[in-house]
Order: C-alpha cells, then sequence, then structure tokens
C-alpha cells in the first residue's frame, strides 16, 4: 500500500480500532462486562456456545495483528489509530501503583505491536485516570518516549467524572503535551443497564453524553481550550439534544458559573468518530458539531465492516466525504 508525505500509508483513517493483550486481559477480565453473563435472559447450550464463540473470536481479532491487517484491507482502511479496549482491559478498579503497572505494560505491548507496521498503525496509550498524577506522568511517557499519539482514557474515574477538580493534573499535562485524548467507556455496571446487554446498547451512550457534560458544566474546556479530545460513537446522545441543554442553560444561571460560551459552542471544540450505525445521525451529528469535527471509527473488530460505503450512503459532499474518512483525522492528529 502506498504512503503519503506523512508516512501514514494512504486510504481511511480509523480512530475507533480496539486492540486487547491477553496477559492484562488475563487481569483485568473478572471486571469486564464484556465477560459477565447477560441478566435477564435463559440461553439455551447452543445458545451459550455460540456466545462463547463470538467471545473468543472478538478477542482474538483484537489481539493478532495479521487478522487486523487483512480485516483493514478487506473494510479499505488504511490506517488505524490503535487503542486499549476499555471494556476489557480497564484497570481503574486495581490500587493506582498495580494500575500503573498494567497501563505501563500494556503501553509497551501497544508501542511493539503498533512499530511493526509504521504506516498502517498509530497508538494511544493508557493510563490510571483515577490516580490523576500517575496519569499525568504517563501520558508524558506516552508522549514523549513511545511517541504516541496520545491516549485513551474511559468516561469517569472511580466516582470522578471528567471535569472533576482533582484530574486537573492530568487535562494540563495533555494540553501542554499536545495529546490527543480518546474518550471511549469501559461500561456502565449499574444493575438498571445489566439486563438485555443495555450497558452497550444504551449504557455507552449514556456514559458519553455525561462525559461531554461533565467537561463543559465543571469548565474543562474553558480552562483549558487547546485540548484535542475526541468522543467515541459520535458523542453519546449529547449532541442530538441540545435544544433542551441550551434551554437550560439559558434558563438556569447555575448551570453556567464555568461556562463563557454556549454548549453547542463547546461541544463544537471537540471532535466524534462517526460510529453511529446511522446516516439521518450522522448527518444531525455532521449539522451540529460541523463535518470538519468528524473523523472515521468503525469499532473494530465489533463494528462497521463497511465503513467507506457507510459514509458514502450519509450523502455528503465528495469533499465532505474525503474529509470524514481521511482529512480531518490528519488535522485532528497533526501536532
Amino acid at each position: 500500500m502506498a504512503t503519503s508525505a506523512t508516512g501514514l500509508a494512504d486510504g481511511p483513517i480509523d480512530v475507533h480500532a480496539h486492540v486487547l493483550m491477553p496477559e492484562i486481559y488475563a487481569r483485568t477480565r473478572g471486571h469486564s462486562l464484556f465477560a459477565m453473563p447477560p441478566e435477564g435472559a435463559v440461553l439455551s447450550e447452543a445458545q451459550r456456545e455460540q456466545a462463547r464463540q463470538r467471545g473468543e473470536s472478538v478477542c482474538a481479532a483484537m489481539a493478532d495483528m495479521d487478522t487486523r491487517l487483512a480485516a483493514m484491507d478487506t473494510m479499505e482502511v488504511g490506517v488505524q489509530i490503535l487503542s486499549a479496549s476499555l471494556v476489557h482491559q480497564c484497570s481503574y478498579h486495581e490500587a493506582p501503583r498495580e494500575s500503573l503497572a498494567l497501563e505501563q505494560r500494556s503501553n509497551d505491548l501497544l508501542a511493539a505491536m503498533s512499530v511493526r507496521h509504521p504506516a498502517r498503525f498509530r497508538a494511544l496509550g493508557g493510563v490510571p485516570l483515577h490516580a490523576p498524577d500517575l496519569a499525568a506522568t504517563e501520558l508524558r511517557r506516552c508522549m514523549e518516549q513511545l511517541h504516541f499519539l496520545g491516549v485513551g482514557i474511559s468516561t469517569r474515574a472511580g466516582e470522578m467524572e471528567l471535569g472533576d477538580e482533582r484530574l486537573a493534573p492530568f487535562w494540563e499535562a495533555a494540553e501542554e503535551t499536545g495529546a490527543l485524548v480518546y474518550v471511549h467507556p469501559a461500561g456502565n455496571h449499574d444493575p438498571r443497564f445489566r439486563k438485555h446487554f443495555l450497558w452497550n446498547s444504551i449504557g455507552q451512550s449514556f456514559e458519553e453524553a455525561m462525559a461531554i457534560a461533565s467537561l463543559i458544566y465543571e469548565g474543562v474546556l474553558e480552562r483549558f481550550p487547546r485540548l484535542r479530545i475526541c468522543i467515541s460513537h459520535g458523542g453519546g446522545y449529547m449532541p442530538f439534544y441540545m435544544g433542551r441543554i441550551e434551554r437550560n442553560y439559558l434558563e438556569k444561571p447555575t448551570t453556567r458559573l464555568k461556562m463563557t460560551r454556549s454548549p453547542t459552542e463547546y461541544l463544537r471544540m471537540l471532535w466524534y468518530d462517526s460510529c453511529v450505525y446511522d446516516a439521518l445521525a450522522l448527518r444531525r451529528l455532521a449539522e451540529t458539531v460541523g463535518v470538519e469535527r468528524i473523523v472515521l471509527g468503525t469499532d473494530y473488530p465489533v463494528g462497521d465492516r463497511a465503513p467507506v460505503d457507510f459514509i458514502a450512503s450519509c450523502g455528503f459532499s465528495d469533499e465532505e466525504r474525503d474529509a470524514i474518512l481521511r482529512d480531518n483525522a490528519l488535522r485532528m492528529i497533526a501536532r
């Protein structure tokens, strides 16, 4: 595959591409919603076997680079920006030092994986976000020693929402280093979301909406305006319900204590991946935040298997389509 002047392979750039390190997952599996049986359903032996096989297939696809490269070629994806699957191997349940050790080991393994095919892969590291000072230190290592593009984080860290003041050291480091911060939920463990895989179908988008709300209302985007943050799954529910949110902002002064502009203006400071599975939804997202803020995301290996066709089906102009497939990502990752 040909490469451009950027050193990256030609073709679409996928920013939502999960990686799994089996040795890390062996430590985190007990806290992973992916590994927990669904509630509210009685499965037959055949259904349980089908679920087991799918789980093994998903994990294998995330771990094996040859499988990944073949899938990328089939999907017409030139470059993946790799990030550890937080649904599988989030370490925030561990004590800070243990979490740091897991994240460091995962980052070292990810660096070794990505450098084998430098034109096809770039990487986002992981940090122990619930320990902000350690997270800031590991973010700097990811940027300065491992030469990653940034880091991936979940939508909250233990009891802390992303706008929590205690996370300021992390956000300071992200802004100072120019790190891209990719926000992807590790899953919502609230019992309300345990039935019928609601944690995945509804809970993930709920988490993304809460993450954006916290970044806006707690003043992170106001305090650190040069941050580069990309939200998975099109930003969850937040971008699609701005009418009520804007009205709340206008009518209730207590909502804007740490804000100097409207919620929609802050919304347009973020980036969003295209993984919404619905052409009308992606068009609505583009109308709200601007096409220039949308980048391709496939949710590899469980998501969109024909991402180029999906973007083509959304009614964008050729220029807009090319921007979503590649050009916007190049701008987003440029330092």
